[in-house]
């Protein structure tokens, strides 16, 4: 791309891939230990700290049991390098556009890519308060209801992807 002068958005550091199908409560429900397992690969794959991260565009299910889960599994994982609260911003494509089956991890990381394109934080549409049981308080993790400007200083700036299909992949 840069011998070709084309433009580069985003570098790709690393990705993870599992299915937890027996260790949760049915096979369409995701389990907090399977996708903390995945994540805690991908950030591995990627040598890439927690606490470098500055935006995860995550599967957000908007349901009860899916939104607590995966905050918990992210927390999870980002907690076996960093104890910093409210440092990352979580958000999720489907309230833009709803649920795009097969297609929303593209969706979600195409977003990813043009939130570090434009150095914008996005926000997540129709979001006004957090589901406590989420306690996003507690986590690395803060929502915003508006854009904001991304800071990047003199790191990087660095997002991550939270996706899964069917039986929690």
């Amino acid at each position: 791309a840069e011998r070709d002068g084309d433009p580069i958005f985003a570098v790709l550091r690393g990705a993870a891939l599992n299915n937890d199908g027996h260790s949760k409560v049915s096979y369409l429900a995701p389990s907090v230990t399977g996708q903390a397992e995945v994540i805690t690969a991908a950030l591995g794959l990627a040598e890439v700290e927690p606490d470098t991260i500055g935006y995860v565009e995550g599967h957000g299910t908007a349901t009860a049991m899916g939104d607590p889960i995966e905050v918990e599994a992210l927390t999870r994982a980002f907690r076996r390098q960093t104890d910093k609260k409210g440092f990352c911003c979580l958000g999720s494509a489907k309230g833009n556009v709803g649920h795009l089956d097969a297609a929303a991890g593209v969706a979600g990381f195409i977003r990813a890519v043009l939130a570090l394109r434009h150095r914008m934080l996005p926000p997540t549409a129709h979001f006004f308060s957090p589901n406590p049981d989420m306690r996003l308080s507690d986590s690395p993790f803060f929502v915003l209801s508006e854009a904001r400007d991304w800071p990047g200083g003199l790191q990087h700036r660095r997002a991550g992807v939270s996706s899964f299909g069917i039986g929690g992949t």
